[in-house]
């Protein structure tokens, strides 16, 4: 696996992550930032014709 691939799997995750805590804490501007971060990620993604799960997006519009 690449390191780039790698790289932006590990943001993913660590964005996702992010985004779960905030939730958790109903930090609702985190969960905006998180939410934007997992989406610009998903898209750098799909450019670099990486096909990424669509369950980021289901877990980004969920809530």
């Amino acid at each position: 696996m690449s390191e780039f691939l790698v790289t932006l799997h590990l943001r993913i995750y660590d964005a996702v992550r992010a985004l779960r805590q905030a939730r958790a804490r109903g930090d609702e501007d985190q969960c905006l930032v998180q939410a934007g971060e997992i989406g610009d990620l998903v898209e750098i993604a799909a450019r670099h014709g990486i096909d990424i799960d669509s369950g980021y997006q289901e877990l980004v519009q969920a809530g």
